[in-house]
């Protein structure tokens, strides 16, 4: 009985690990699966070297993205100790992850001990074009709005805890606010923000929350209900000081909310009577915008 319940344990195993034991020739690793296997098919537990290679593998992937993010277009090319300095991790990981990224063109080092984005991303950098594009209706609507009101105009959406401009027409303005597009920007602070929060559900408010102590969910439920009420929202120096910002919501047909129009510049020029100007032209460009389509980025909201 013991020795059939483990042999089913130990095929599930080997079919989990996608390994085939055929030969006699393997007859280590069939022992230390044996082995393995009835220790954990005994204690009902994951199988641990399974576990530990899912950890490992996770890791591995987190902290290559880390690598990544040390590039941008301020920092296009980074030394090997401003990599180990931004990502914190060992001289050598940093080194054999630089190995494994260069292998495919991922990374590239243009000179000795310096390093920088390969030309592998140009095929996402085309493919994330082509999905997360704003259609060509929706930036002439956003062209005239900045025509209008000379401030720079963008549209955010959420991804998980963050925002993310997805389209943005510059200000006309010598000084203007202006933001890295595909970039995350905090769900917490900014017009846009509040905007976007009145589409999440209670679990994303309650992470934020969670995230940072000095959010209360309370607080953000609140602010996401007067935005909806009120159908637009407008901020001071919330996220960055000195800059403000009004947005209206653009929806889908069934009314869900797909993303946020914004129109961001210095506090200095949003007065009184222009907030008031700047509302109304900034929620019916929303609108225009929410009845045109968002193009193909709508697909994915």
């Amino acid at each position: 009985m013991v020795r059939t319940n483990h042999l089913m344990v130990l095929w599930r195993v080997s079919r989990m690990e996608s390994r085939v034991i055929t030969d006699v020739n393997a007859c280590r690793s069939i022992q230390w699966f044996t082995r393995t296997t009835w220790w954990t098919y005994a204690g009902g537990m994951t199988l641990p070297s399974t576990a530990a290679a899912a950890d490992g593998g996770v890791r591995s992937v987190t902290r290559a993205f880390d690598l990544l993010r040390a590039f941008d277009a301020d920092h296009k090319v980074r030394s090997l100790r401003e990599l180990v300095e931004f990502t914190g991790l060992p001289k050598s990981t940093v080194v054999r992850l630089l190995s494994t990224l260069g292998n495919p063109g991922i990374i590239t080092s243009p000179s000795e001990s310096t390093y920088s984005i390969g030309p592998s991303f140009l095929r996402w950098v085309k493919l994330a074009e082509a999905m997360w594009e704003v259609g060509a209706e929706a930036r002439q609507v956003m062209t005239a709005l900045r025509d209008e009101c000379g401030e720079t105009v963008n549209i955010y959406i959420r991804q998980d805890l963050h925002r993310i401009c997805v389209a943005q027409v510059e200000g006309t303005a010598t000084v203007r606010s202006v933001v890295r597009v595909g970039e995350p920007y905090p769900l917490t602070g900014g017009a846009a923000a509040r905007v976007l929060l009145g589409g999440c559900p209670d679990t994303v408010l309650e992470a934020l929350s969670a995230q940072d102590a000095r959010v209360d969910a309370k607080d953000l439920r609140t602010a996401a209900a007067s935005t909806r009420e009120a159908g637009f929202a407008i901020t001071h120096g919330d996220r960055e000081l000195g800059a403000s910002a009004v947005a209206a919501p653009i929806v889908a047909a069934d009314g869900r909310l797909l993303a946020a129009l914004s129109m961001s510049g210095p506090t200095s020029r949003f007065t009184a009577d222009r907030v008031a100007r700047y509302v109304d032209a900034a929620t019916l460009a929303a609108r225009r915008i929410s009845a045109v389509g968002l193009g193909t980025v709508e697909a994915f909201l």
